[in-house]
């Protein structure tokens, strides 16, 4: 019937009507995550004149889950580090997933993808922690990259998994699974919802949906997928439902914007001046975006933040000593594997007038006869100065009166 003014109650919302007949409808969409329980208080009202009512006790409404969530992975990527000569069942790395539905929806399990039988590492299905399962060795291989799934048990079932958007085409993401109690039941399993620019496709392997790469996945284009799968028996079919999570691969370096930078700075600038800001930027996002600088040489009069990519003085400089400096200076990502580049930085040092000029003697001693021409050459003085250009010309002059001694 349709629904009357909305029935006032304990809730986060308006989600219920009533009509004539008594009947509480539902009026709004409800979220068992949200709200569990609704608590209303009913009034019974007749036509006459004047009306009279009745309001009854309270009528509680119990909102039921429904695995509605797909589990979600805490982090995105999950990134280690672990030494080769580690012992078997060495833990690595805890693979954590959250969901926000409850009980059996909630409930997970957790596999590793493209997992072979050589390959070295094992998974709890129940904790997500990774552990070492074979020997390493980094000389044979020195970097995995492999997705894991996350599973909960609530019906339909709902999947999650991480594929990294470098993954090939022919990548296996995900098997799923259906049940026929029918004798001799053939199943079959289509993507139903959710495919766009159609990256996946399903085939019936070994009584399973077998989900693969398709075509070529674009971390800037997509992000996430939420695949409907089907599974019929030609009469009959049921559904689940895949979340994948695209996690943004190392594919960029980080890149400066000129191969070599020209810089000058005075000699007398004090200790800590800032030089310059090299910068360098990264396509990528995350831990694969987040650059690191450093030089490539110990040179004690610079120093570089590394996480600015700030160049300052650490010691005094001297035009007099070294009239320029290279540095070669290196980003580096935080991606798995790291990648880099590395620029070349010319630091020329600018002359300051901080040198006095100075006598080659302390005194200087000349003779001369009383009747020599004006202008006659008696004596010949010299000094210099370390500095350069106009601050090294040297000019003399007489400092004072002439003072004459009798003969």
């Amino acid at each position: 019937c349709p629904s009357g003014p909305c029935v006032s109650g304990r809730g986060t919302r308006c989600a219920w009507g009533w009509c004539a007949s008594g009947v509480i409808d539902v009026v709004s969409q409800l979220d068992y995550e949200l709200s569990k329980e609704y608590t209303l208080r009913i009034r019974a009202q007749d036509g006459g004149r004047p009306p009279l009512s009745n309001i009854s006790g309270l009528v509680t409404i119990q909102v039921l889950d429904v695995n509605d969530n797909a589990p979600i992975f805490v982090s995105t990527p999950f990134q280690s580090t672990v030494l080769e000569n580690v012992p078997l069942g060495y833990s690595v790395l805890h693979v954590q997933a959250i969901d926000a539905d409850s009980g059996d929806n909630a409930r997970l399990q957790y596999a590793l993808l493209e997992a072979g039988p050589r390959f070295p590492f094992a998974i709890s299905n129940s904790t997500g922690w990774i552990v070492v399962a074979s020997e390493l060795d980094r000389e044979t291989v020195d970097f995995y990259s492999f997705g894991v799934e996350a599973r909960d048990h609530g019906s339909p079932p709902m999947y999650s998994v991480r594929l990294n958007e470098d993954a090939a085409v022919g990548t296996s993401v995900l098997t799923v699974s259906a049940i026929d109690r029918d004798a001799n039941s053939v199943i079959t399993y289509q993507i139903a919802n959710g495919n766009t620019r159609n990256r996946f496709s399903i085939t019936s392997q070994s009584g399973g949906g077998l989900i693969t790469l398709a075509l070529p996945l674009d971390y800037k284009l997509e992000r996430q997928y939420l695949l409907t799968i089907t599974a019929s028996d030609g009469t009959r079919l049921d559904t689940a439902q895949v979340f994948v999570n695209v996690t943004d691969a190392n594919t960029h370096r980080p890149v400066f914007q000129s191969s070599h930078y020209t810089v000058n700075i005075n000699e007398d600038r004090p200790v800590g001046t800032t030089v310059v800001l090299i910068s360098a930027t990264d396509e990528d996002t995350g831990e694969n975006a987040r650059i690191t600088y450093f030089m490539e040489d110990s040179i004690p009069q610079f120093r570089i933040d590394v996480d600015t990519g700030a160049v300052t003085t650490q010691m005094e400089l001297d035009y007099e000593d070294q009239v320029s400096y290279t540095l070669a200076i290196t980003a580096r990502d935080n991606g798995i594997p790291q990648k880099s580049d590395t620029t070349y930085l010319e630091i020329l040092v600018n002359d300051v007038n901080d040198n006095a000029p100075q006598f080659l003697r302390d005194a200087y001693q000349g003779s001369v006869y009383e009747d020599v021409p004006a202008f006659t050459s008696v004596l010949q003085v010299s000094a210099t100065d370390r500095d350069s250009g106009l601050n090294g010309r040297v000019f003399y002059t007489f400092q004072g009166p002439l003072a004459s001694s009798p003969p």
